[in-house]
């Protein structure tokens, strides 16, 4: 079950990506650079049962069949012996089937392709807590966060109802996921990761590449686009230093929030680290806490 819309969600990131606050531009990533092997390819075992599939063709390849026959010969068949057309266009549902079976059994590589082509994802956390993304995402420590008001617009602008793209959704994480036939499959095998994620507290959204506002002319480590959207200011809440960010880096990210107007609304605060625990919690707004040197 989805649970509520959290007041907040969180990017975490390395000192580098200090741009995405200069430019208020952030990637949008193809699936197939992400950490899980398996994200957005579909959980299937073939395009759909022998019963459909017989359906299918009963319904779709049987009349394309029909109409290849001249209006001469179906009127002669069919004085000759009644009912001998459609008995030997029935013959040949057996065969649609396989064609049919044979034509889609690249589908689901496809549906991955077309999606990891055309789409990225933007991944958030509810918790900006979490001491090994602080560590694998965030530099261990010495990056910052972003903090998103999930409320704001941009994380809703499906364009449609059953629109399951442009707009946040939570991850769900299951201990298995069976197979499925492709005609059966959802829309939710792009919003559904491993057990094994759970502690990373997930929501997505996904944005068709058409939308960028940037391409960047290199590419990423598997071979890429980089694409870049457009980050409204006002989407944007606060400001989170990591526990081990430096003094240089802290002036850095002040002097950016400074010189932009439009992001004069946004709080800076700092993230810190139990030498006894190991927790990390975030302090008060805007605390003049004494960074690392």
């Amino acid at each position: 079950m989805r649970g509520n819309m959290p007041s907040a969600l969180f990017k975490y990131l390395p000192p580098p990506r200090i741009n995405v606050l200069e430019d208020l531009l952030i990637r949008f990533t193809q699936a197939s650079s992400l950490n899980d092997t398996l994200e957005l390819r579909p959980p299937v075992k073939g395009v759909a049962d022998d019963e459909k599939l017989t359906k299918l063709a009963v319904e779709r390849q049987i009349p394309k069949l029909r109409d290849m026959i001249s209006p001469e010969t179906k009127e002669n068949l069919e004085r000759i012996c009644p009912g001998l057309l459609e008995q030997r266009l029935a013959s040949f549902t057996p065969e649609c089937v396989r064609q049919t079976k044979l034509k889609h059994e690249n589908n689901p590589h496809a549906v991955f392709d077309v999606l990891d082509h055309n789409f990225g994802i933007l991944s958030l956390s509810e918790t900006p807590i979490d001491v090994r993304m602080w560590g694998h995402y965030a530099d261990g420590g010495r990056g910052f966060l972003i903090e998103f008001d999930p409320k704001h617009s941009w994380f809703h602008a499906k364009r449609e109802k059953r629109d399951g793209f442009r707009h946040m959704r939570q991850v769900i994480y299951v201990s298995s996921r069976p197979d499925n036939y492709l005609l059966d499959v959802t829309d939710d095998f792009m919003y559904t990761k491993w057990e094994a994620w759970r502690d990373e507290r997930e929501w997505r959204i996904l944005r068709c590449f058409n939308d960028a506002a940037k391409k960047c002319n290199a590419h990423d480590p598997y071979g890429n686009d980089v694409l870049l959207f457009a980050i409204p200011p006002d989407s944007i809440k606060s400001v989170i230093l990591g526990f081990s960010a430096s003094r240089d880096f802290e002036t850095a990210v002040r002097s950016i929030l400074e010189k932009n107007a439009t992001l004069n609304h946004v709080q800076v605060r700092r993230a810190s680290q139990s030498n006894e625990t190991g927790r990390v919690e975030i302090l008060s707004e805007n605390l003049d806490v004494e960074p690392v040197p």
